[in-house]
């Protein structure tokens, strides 16, 4: 499914959207160097509903040391945009990190969104249609990924960004957030400061995923213990039970 994707259709930038997009990279947390931050992945202001993870992969940006180009880039860079930096870019510059955001899905998403668009198709929502998202606890995209980073840098990087999220999940008309793993579990009470509880549990083979309902401000939040892409032994039949019970905890 596509749709046009002429820029004018974005709009006006919000401002709280420029200052986090002209903000620099924080020193010593391996940030993918060249990379942009990532607001969102597909439009935040048409999605209803929000998967929410880490922190964008640096497949995003490159693979085997490459940066991604042509029909297959997902996302500006500082070379792509020929700028050193993003905080006194012209606004072109800057409307462009956001129209890329915005059109992700309806370019070369990555395949990892794929397990969590079963969940979202369940609700009747998709990537594909911008009746969902996904956002991230930060924003930047690191080089070791997220599991390889020292424990100081992944907090700093999370302390930096909840502010944005948070705003993010004021400012537009995101209903229903999806909780995928337990970090993200983890840090959506500690960070964040949302309220979960835990409403049960499913099982399948040598797999048992704990599952969380809360909110966070006026939106809903609902979570499960399994991270759906890495976790081992995560199963067809097991990501379809879960579906279910996100659809029924949902409404």
């Amino acid at each position: 499914m596509s749709r046009p994707t002429d820029p004018a259709e974005d709009g006006d930038i919000p401002p709280y959207v420029v200052e986090r997009i002209r903000r620099s990279p924080p020193l010593d947390c391996y940030v993918l160097p060249g990379s942009t931050p990532v607001v969102a992945f597909g439009d935040v202001r048409r999605a209803h509903v929000a998967t929410l993870g880490l922190n964008p992969s640096r497949i995003e940006f490159k693979q085997r040391g490459v940066e991604l180009d042509g029909p297959v880039r997902r996302f500006e860079t500082l070379q792509s945009l020929g700028v050193e930096h993003l905080r006194d870019a012209p606004n072109s510059v800057v409307f462009r990190v956001w129209h890329r955001c915005n059109q992700y899905f309806h370019g070369n998403p990555y395949s990892w969104f794929s397990r969590l668009e079963e969940q979202l198709n369940v609700l009747g929502s998709s990537y594909f249609a911008d009746t969902a998202c996904h956002l991230d606890l930060s924003q930047w995209a690191t080089d070791p990924t997220w599991n390889g980073l020292p424990v100081e840098a992944r907090e700093r990087l999370i302390s930096e960004d909840a502010g944005f999220l948070l705003t993010q999940l004021r400012s537009e008309q995101i209903a229903l957030l999806l909780l995928n793993g337990r970090a993200v579990v983890n840090a959506f009470r500690s960070v964040l400061k949302g309220q979960l509880e835990t409403v049960g549990e499913l099982t399948d083979r040598s797999v048992t995923t704990k599952l969380y309902v809360g909110t966070i401000g006026t939106t809903r939040a609902i979570g499960w213990s399994m991270n759906l892409q890495s976790s081992f032994g995560v199963t067809k039949d097991l990501r379809a039970k879960l579906a279910q019970r996100v659809s029924e905890m949902a409404f």
